[in-house]
This record gives structure tokens, C-alpha cells and sequence, in this order.
């Protein structure tokens, strides 16, 4: 191994713990070695929960063979975290290659590491420049660092607890992928869009465009960005990963609906047509995974909320609700009800008008109203559409935020200015409310699902190295 991989390897490692580079190559190591198609049958990922949290923590680790039976060896010596949490947890543990295994892991005596520690190293390459003794030492020598380098024994347990989860459950991975493709749709579609390329051109008039741009924008600042971060943590497990995924995916459920039915598509040039089949894999995508995310959110497996938090968010959807009616809604409805309306919005471009008119107020306001009543009486089962609406509130109000900039900027006859501080200040506090009420899901509980945390993490083990 060359002296530049010696001391990259040895600095992903400094101080006996992975740095950020680190842990993330052993997160995708874990779903390779995980796989058991893309990596040689002694690459596994160990699953064991962490001492601390009792959340599930993955390590990607070789498997040392020696005498016909198989040995884990830890390459970082024994104050690695993936060796505490074996110990804490009785030596139970998941074995993943292909398909989980079930296994005990037994300390081996220092007095019989020797020669298990000298075919570790003959296997994992990687783990030589942490280990303190040369490959090709005598079993003398490796007897007289056995005791830096704890060796698990691995046999089959046929009777596991059945507490310990397997590493990630295959509708994380689908809830995780389909969250970060989302993002991903959503950011190209902004960029396709009148914002970047204008390659998109969409049927509507010039007061609406820069309603869409300012959308766009927003979308590649905080929506996709959001939704591409909850799929980072559904892919790792964390239990919080379900219902943060609605809001994200609501929101773009309810803005593509406009996007795709809102375009005046027999009076404005355009070739939104194109695109069609794009915005409806978008749309279907959303709702795929809102509903994948809904179902995978028991009411029951929430945390508790407190009774000021209960109140902190129905008095919001409340206010939103008559902020939606009486401050967006009302004035323009009324102006469209008259013999000959003046209003540019609704003149210029009424399919959008009355397409927002009929969701904002036929399905978000009384959703909003509903669930805001049962969170002011506390009621369970308003705890999950609570989070989605909250979160989904402060993603339109970033939406309408970038809207109200984007018109002010160009000029539109319908900007304001007092629209555009009112906006940014309700997204604001919009924001705030959301970050308050979610902050129980990221509290540690002792039999949650999740991804670690950060001093549960494990310490990578890049042991898989080349020569």
C-alpha cells in the first residue's frame, strides 16, 4: 500500500473515531456489503443497537475465517463504539450479506487472537495502517498486541431478541429513494422553468410567470433541498424520516396540481404540453410517497405532544385558515364576483384563479380548521396531519414568499410591498412554529427506530481496502 493511501486511510480514522468523510463511505459501504450481490461473501454489515439510544447502528465489517469457523475483529481496538454496543447488548446481533442472519458474537481470550488476527489482516487490507504490527509478523508478535484488538467469535443464535431491527427495512430504502428522486424532479423541473433555461414555457399570463418564478425559486432553495435531506434520513432509518416526508410531499402535490391544470392553454403561447408526461410522474411520485409515508406513520408511535404545543398548533392552523380566507382569498373573490372585475390575476389568467380558490378553500382551509380544533383539544389522531400541515404551510409560505419578491422585482401591477414583508415574516414564524414542534421527533428515545446519534455513531471501518 502506497504512503499516501497509509496516511488518507489513517486520517479518515484520527483519534480512533471516523470523521465526516468517513462515516459517510461506511453509510454506503453498509448498504453494499448489505446487498450481498456487490461485494465477496466476507463483506457483511453488522447491525446492533446502540448502547446508548437503542436505535439500530450499522458497521461495515470482514468477516475472518480461520479453522472453519468465522471471526469479527475490531481494527480500531476496543474502544470502538460498534465493540461497546456488542458487550451492551449481550453479544446479539444481525449479520447482513444478502439476507440478515441472526448471530452471537462471543469474546474470544487474548491468548487465542493470534492467529485470527493474522488472517484479519490478510483479508482486510484496509485495516493494516491501524493496526500496530506488520501483516507478515510471527504469531509471537501478534500475541503481544492480541489484547488491543477485541475477536468476536460468530455463530448462528437461534433465538434472538426480537427488539433488534433489521438494518433497513426495505420500505426505507423505497421511502428514501423516492424522497430524494422527488427532490431531485422538483429542482429540474425549476430549472427547465421561465427561472433558469426557460425551456419549459408554461400557458399562463405574465403575472402568473412570475408567480411561477418565484416558485421555482423557492423550490431550489428550500423545497427540494428539504425533501432530498429527508430522503438522506429515511435511507438511514431514522424513525422521524415518515412523517417529515409528508409536508414535502404534500406540498408538491398540491403545487403540481396548479402547475399541470392552472395553464390557460388556449390563450397564452406556451409548450407545456411537452412536459406533461414529466409533471405527472412528478405528481404521481408525490402521492405515491405521501401515501407511502401516511401508512407508515402510526398515530400510536408519535411522542406524546405537550399540551402547550397542542395549543401552539391549532392556534397557527387557525390563524392561517382566516389569514387564507380573509387575507388572500376574500378581497379577490369579491372583486371577481362584481359585473366587471379589476383585478389582473383573476383577468388575466382565471383558470388559476379559481383552480387555487377551489383547493385552498374547499380542502386546505377546512383540513386546517378540522385539525387545528382537534389539536387545541388534544385529541391523538390530529398529531399526524398536524405535522403535515404545519410543515406543508411553511413550504407554501416560502413559495408565496418567493412569489411577492419575484413580482415586486419585476414590477407586476398586483406586487406589494407589504405582501412581501407579511409573507417573509409569516414564513418566518411559520418556520419557527414548525422547528418547535417537530423537535420531539429527534428526541432519543430507548426503543426507537432511527440512525444513531452522533455520539452513538460507529466508528467506520473501512477495512475493505486494496493494496
Amino acid at each position: 500500500m502506497t504512503a499516501i493511501r497509509v496516511q488518507f486511510t489513517r486520517w479518515l480514522y484520527q483519534h480512533g473515531r471516523p470523521n465526516r468523510l468517513a462515516r459517510i463511505l461506511n453509510q454506503i459501504s453498509a448498504l453494499q456489503f448489505s446487498n450481498g450481490k456487490l461485494a465477496p461473501h466476507n463483506w457483511v454489515t453488522l447491525e446492533v443497537p446502540g448502547r446508548r439510544s437503542g436505535k439500530r447502528v450499522t458497521f461495515p465489517l470482514v468477516i475472518a475465517d480461520h479453522e472453519g469457523e468465522r471471526y469479527l475483529v475490531s481494527m480500531l481496538g476496543a474502544t470502538s463504539n460498534w465493540v461497546a454496543n456488542v458487550r451492551a447488548a449481550g453479544g446479539h446481533a444481525v449479520i447482513h450479506h444478502g439476507k440478515p442472519e441472526n448471530v452471537l458474537l462471543t469474546d474470544v481470550d487474548p491468548g487465542v487472537r493470534a492467529p485470527i488476527l493474522r488472517r484479519y489482516l490478510a483479508l482486510a487490507p484496509g485495516a493494516r495502517p491501524h493496526m500496530d504490527i506488520d501483516p507478515q509478523a510471527s504469531l509471537p508478535d501478534f500475541d503481544r498486541v492480541a489484547a488491543q484488538y477485541p475477536v468476536f467469535h460468530v455463530t448462528h443464535d437461534p433465538s434472538p431478541p426480537t427488539r433488534h431491527p433489521a438494518v433497513v427495512r426495505t420500505g426505507s430504502r423505497l421511502l428514501g429513494a423516492g424522497l430524494i428522486l422527488l427532490g431531485t424532479a422538483v429542482a429540474t423541473v425549476a430549472v427547465l422553468g421561465p427561472l433558469v433555461s426557460g425551456v419549459l414555457r408554461y400557458r399562463t399570463s405574465p403575472t402568473s410567470l412570475n408567480q411561477i418564478i418565484g416558485g421555482d425559486a423557492a423550490a431550489l432553495a428550500v423545497v427540494a433541498p428539504a425533501t432530498i435531506a429527508v430522503g438522506v434520513l429515511a435511507l438511514r432509518g431514522h424513525r422521524a424520516a415518515p412523517v417529515l416526508a409528508l409536508a414535502p410531499s404534500i406540498f408538491v402535490v398540491y403545487t403540481y396540481t396548479q402547475l399541470i391544470l392552472g395553464n390557460e392553454f388556449l390563450r397564452w403561447p406556451g409548450n407545456i404540453e411537452r412536459f406533461f408526461p414529466l409533471m405527472l410522474a412528478v405528481f404521481v411520485l408525490a402521492a405515491a410517497l405521501a401515501i407511502r409515508a401516511w401508512q407508515s406513520t402510526p398515530t400510536q408511535g408519535l411522542p406524546a405532544t405537550s399540551a402547550r404545543a397542542d395549543r401552539t398548533a391549532g392556534t397557527v392552523l387557525l390563524a392561517i385558515a382566516a389569514f387564507v380566507v380573509i387575507g388572500l382569498h376574500l378581497p379577490n373573490f369579491v372583486d371577481a364576483m362584481r359585473d366587471q372585475p379589476t383585478s389582473m390575476q383573476y383577468l388575466s389568467s382565471p383558470t388559476a384563479f379559481w383552480l387555487v380558490k377551489f383547493m385552498d378553500l374547499g380542502i386546505i382551509v377546512p383540513a386546517a380548521i378540522a385539525v387545528g380544533i382537534g389539536a387545541l383539544r388534544h385529541q391523538q389522531w390530529a398529531r399526524k396531519p398536524m405535522y403535515t400541515l404545519v410543515g406543508a404551510y411553511t413550504l407554501i409560505g416560502a413559495s408565496v414568499t418567493g412569489m411577492a419578491i419575484t413580482m415586486t422585482a419585476r414590477n407586476d401591477p398586483d406586487a406589494s410591498a407589504t405582501v412581501v414583508a407579511g409573507s417573509a415574516l409569516m414564513t418566518a414564524l411559520l418556520a419557527a412554529v414548525t422547528c418547535y414542534l417537530y423537535r420531539p421527533l429527534f428526541r432519543r428515545r430507548p426503543t426507537g427506530l432511527g440512525t444513531p446519534d452522533q455520539d452513538t455513531l460507529p466508528p467506520a471501518n473501512l477495512e475493505r481496502g486494496t493494496a
